[in-house]
């Protein structure tokens, strides 16, 4: 079956090709589409000719027939029909910069097997005085059903009439996913109609205020012209990572935001500020971290809440004495190989990846590792310690606010990402597909650039706050940014890295020659993503697929900023 579905695949990639190169060529011609994907200056061309206040509802088909996709990598055999681009409806306003705002902005479920979707701001642009009414270009990108691999792309609408169907084009250039990558082109139909929401204003005045939460930002080219000493090109590692491998990288210094652009195969993604970029393990920190550093500072001795006491399933007597700061620290002392990366890379551990479920998830992180150590001794990375941390929590937010609480929703969105005003893209999490819908915690949330910045400043301001003006637990917080010389944390396989409370930690006075021992805490995530606080709320950080986590290239210039050296 799977021999008949490639050769069918084959057949269907070599019809409808046309030598189109340009977005007018291709809207024109309806049964057809470009052998390749054409340059990502074509599919937004800046005017803000349009300046009228509208709103409406698209709806995409996408015809099956014209999916188009060239795989430029792949670690296992292709999912059936992963060509084929979920459908999408959306409702939208306009506002009078041209600026088309969907409602919607987060992690969007649909029924495609494979894919789920973001759609994100675009603008109208003109058309040739042959053509009646406008294009309008979105972002959007699918991410990869139950996981966080993301794609982005951009997609090109016919809009004419309300109650008209015209063509769309999309194409995606460009991922963070280190394990899939390919281009995805092709065409289909878009329904516009009127849209009878009764809140355009508000969608309008929500993005509007989104775009004002935004730390001031401007190229990094403005870096370098402040401080030529530094050789910005090396902040994107050059030797260790192909230009195409990288989504975005950056540096917050001195309260702005410094920024790349955002290369594809295709040219420079025209969206880069709405590039919506996974958090892998990023979230053992922003989301498991942040969350037990609230409830310590608010209901206290989190930190110490046994873990058999919330997980039931968890009663076999290697849980005894494991505590909710051992799971956050992964020190439980059950394991299989203590050796790093073993564990989490095993085969077996696909049915935890895999499970659709809590109940399946649980059962595998309470039931499949044994007691090997005693727990606080031994660090293995293990992200299903973090997925219980996560139904533990849940649990326990539970008994404080009422059965209806979740530990996304109610702490670590409502208390802490909505006051900081980030993009709407933040807003869901990858959960289980059960009524139980538990949060995943140690991967599965979603940022654009912007959040990251502001995340990662968030962080370092409320290390140096008074203790009654923190929001976070500020012993517990210290001692994960490496600021508690008594206590580095857990030792791991390599001699100048700890892990501490959700946040790695790296050791630089040898290679730096500083004058006393100075350590820069920094969290990681699979593939390639790295955020760096480098004292005085600066930051250095890159998120890439190539799995690269080496970023002394990049340390040596940043060292030029602000010295790396502590005291």
């Amino acid at each position: 079956m799977r021999i008949i579905w490639a050769i069918t695949l084959l057949l269907v990639n070599c019809l409808f090709v046309v030598s189109a190169t340009t977005i007018n060529a291709i809207l024109e011609s309806p049964s057809a589409i470009p052998q390749k994907p054409i340059l990502m200056s074509e599919l937004f061309i800046p005017d803000r000719a349009q300046k009228k206040s509208q709103k409406g509802h698209i709806a995409l088909q996408m015809d099956k027939l014209r999916a188009k996709i060239q795989v430029i990598q792949s670690a296992s055999p292709l999912q059936e029909n992963i060509e084929i681009l979920p459908d999408m409806s959306f409702n939208w306003v306009s506002n009078e910069l041209g600026e088309v705002i969907p409602e919607k902005r987060h992690l969007l479920h649909s029924d495609n097997p494979n894919w789920d979707f973001f759609i994100g701001v675009g603008e109208f642009w003109g058309t040739p005085p042959e053509h009646q009414g406008s294009k309008i270009s979105l972002p959007f990108a699918i991410v990869e059903k139950n996981e966080n691999c993301v794609h982005n792309g951009v997609l090109v609408i016919e809009l004419g009439l309300a109650g008209s169907s015209n063509q769309f084009y999309y194409q995606i250039s460009s991922e963070t996913c280190a394990y899939f990558k390919a281009d995805f082109w092709g065409t289909g139909t878009a329904h516009y109609t009127e849209n009878t929401s009764d809140s355009p204003s508000e969608i309008v005045t929500q993005y509007e205020a989104e775009k004002h939460a935004r730390l001031p930002w401007v190229a990094l080219d403005e870096l370098a012209k402040k401080l030529p000493k530094i050789k910005i090109e090396n902040l994107a590692l050059p030797q260790r990572i192909a230009l195409t491998d990288m989504s975005a990288y950056g540096v917050l210094y001195k309260d702005v935001h410094y920024v790349s652009s955002c290369p594809t195969r295709a040219g420079n993604y025209p969206f880069c500020e709405q590039l919506v970029l996974p958090s892998y393990s990023t979230a053992k920190s922003l989301f498991a971290g942040l969350a037990m550093f609230y409830l310590e500072k608010h209901y206290g001795d989190v930190f110490e809440q046994p873990v058999n006491r919330w997980i039931e399933q968890c009663s076999d007597s290697q849980w005894q004495g494991v505590t909710f700061g051992h799971l956050l620290d992964m020190t439980t002392g059950n394991f299989d190989s203590a050796q790093y990366g073993v564990d989490e890379a095993s085969a077996d551990k696909l049915s935890f990846f895999t499970a659709k479920t809590n109940e399946g998830r649980i059962a595998y992180a309470c039931n499949h590792y044994v007691r090997k150590r005693p727990p606080a001794s031994t660090f293995v990375y293990h992200s299903s310690d973090t997925y219980l941390l996560g139904a533990g929590l849940n649990k326990f937010i539970k008994s404080k606010l009422g059965e209806n609480a979740d530990i996304f929703n109610d702490i670590l969105y409502k208390q802490i990402f909505l006051p900081l005003g980030l993009s709407q893209i933040s807003a869901k999490t990858r959960r289980t597909l059960d009524e139980a819908q538990q949060p995943y915690t140690g991967y599965g949330l979603f940022f654009n650039r912007h959040d990251l910045v502001k995340l990662s400043l968030y962080i370092q301001r409320q290390s140096t706050s008074t203790e009654s003006a923190s929001e976070l637990s500020k012993n517990y917080l210290l001692a994960g940014l490496q600021q508690a010389p008594n206590n580095r944390g857990a030792t791991t396989d390599y001699p100048n890295i700890r892990y501490q409370h959700g946040f790695w930690g790296r050791k630089v006075d040898a290679k730096f020659k500083c004058k006393s021992e100075s350590w820069i805490p920094f969290m990681s995530g699979y593939g390639g993503i790295t955020l760096a606080f480098l004292g005085n709320n600066n930051t250095y950080y890159y998120v890439s697929d190539s799995y690269q986590f080496n970023w002394t290239e990049a340390l040596s210039e940043l060292d030029k900023l602000n010295s790396v050296c502590s005291g």
